[in-house]
């Protein structure tokens, strides 16, 4: 594993609060119930300065405030915490990843302001007026252009992260004209790969009644898990090589809970819920098993708790930089496998695999 001395990246949870309940995201079972197994945290601008602390700013070269499960704008000391780190190293990177459909015109403004000049605000719109709530249920899209609209008219640098299901995926060329028209700097597009054994996902309402399904593209070149794979997954996992992602870019993420991994796949495993399909069951145990196991390597949950250590004493530690190996390679994690595996057509990799990227004309 890198050294401190390394580390580019730093990816950040600094709450897992949102206001949305897309139906694929752990944080409630299929849209309906809240995940149980998910308590509500949030950083506090100290907790940020004590963690992120300036010898760290001035070592990375770039922040990214996403997360699994919350949305950084549920934060309400997001402005400060980017107008803290801009001073420090006023050169440096910083990513927003948002849906967009939180705050006010002033405070998007205020953004824009003490954002770098380095930087990008990623906004998840998955469609148009008539289709972006069917999966961000809960957010409002002409909130979000609205919103969009006031941060880049006040020299904000946005991206449209179109997720492309059956749908959306006729709203394609409109959204680009849109995004091009509102002078968004990028538009990027992915197909799900979160659709298990089925492609039809039940979306639920609060009393977990079926209320529709999504579908994904019909375009999609995914692979998604299957009952041939279940039943072959210690096999395929013996052939698979792991390439981490984390190791290539130098990035580690840090939880809500403050933890610091290499990366936001294996931090979500302990959230995961067990009652979705009875056919996953013996591998999200083996999962869980294995998480276990590693986070007992690295000598337990405080070894690993930015509020307890520096970043830096954490990556430089003996276990931190010499147990992934093993888990890499020998004693294979089944989620990394999955995310940086080498066997993509049998895999249904979670890592975003983006179909287009593409730099739209904003002059």
């Amino acid at each position: 594993m890198f050294k401190f001395s390394e580390l580019e990246q730093i990816h950040l949870e600094i709450t897992n609060n949102c206001q949305a309940s897309c139906p694929m995201c752990t944080r409630n079972i299929h849209g309906g119930v809240a995940n149980p197994l998910i308590k509500i945290t949030d950083w506090s601008l100290d907790d940020y300065k004590t963690t992120i602390s300036q010898e760290v700013i001035k070592q990375v070269r770039m922040i990214y405030f996403c997360g699994n499960y919350g949305d950084p704008l549920l934060n309400n000391d997001l402005i400060e915490m980017i107008r803290y780190t801009v001073q420090v190293k006023p050169e440096i990177c910083i990513r927003v990843h948002t849906n967009g459909s939180l705050r006010s015109k002033v405070w998007w403004t205020e953004l824009a302001k003490v954002l770098p000049k380095d930087h990008r605000v990623i906004f998840a719109i998955d469609g148009l007026e008539d289709t972006h709530a069917i999966y961000r249920v809960g957010t409002n899209y002409n909130k979000i252009i609205e919103n969009a609209n006031a941060f880049i008219k006040a020299g904000g640098r946005a991206e449209w992260a179109y997720i492309r299901f059956k749908h959306n995926e006729h709203q394609v060329d409109r959204a680009k004209e849109i995004a091009t028209k509102m002078q968004f700097e990028d538009f990027t597009m992915k197909d799900s790969s979160r659709f298990l054994l089925d492609t039809k996902f039940p979306v639920f309402d609060k009393n977990k009644n079926v209320t529709y399904h999504i579908e994904p593209s019909s375009y999609s070149t995914l692979k998604f898990i299957d009952k041939k794979l279940i039943d072959n997954y210690k096999t395929v996992l013996e052939k698979t090589k792991i390439q981490c992602y984390a190791l290539k870019v130098k990035e580690i993420y840090i939880t809500a809970q403050k933890h610091v991994f290499p990366c936001c796949w294996l931090a979500m495993i302990p959230y995961q819920p067990f009652d979705e399909a009875l056919e996953l069951h013996p591998i999200r145990k083996n999962i869980t098993d294995q998480f276990e196991e590693l986070v007992m390597s690295l000598g337990g949950l405080d070894s690993i708790d930015t509020l307890q250590y520096s970043i830096q004493k954490i990556i430089d530690s003996e276990p931190y930089q010499t147990v992934w190996d093993d888990y890499w390679t020998t004693n294979k994690l089944i989620t990394c496998a999955r995310s940086c595996g080498e066997i993509p057509e049998l895999f249904s990799t979670p890592r975003d695999q983006f179909i287009s990227n593409e730099k739209l004309n904003v002059s």
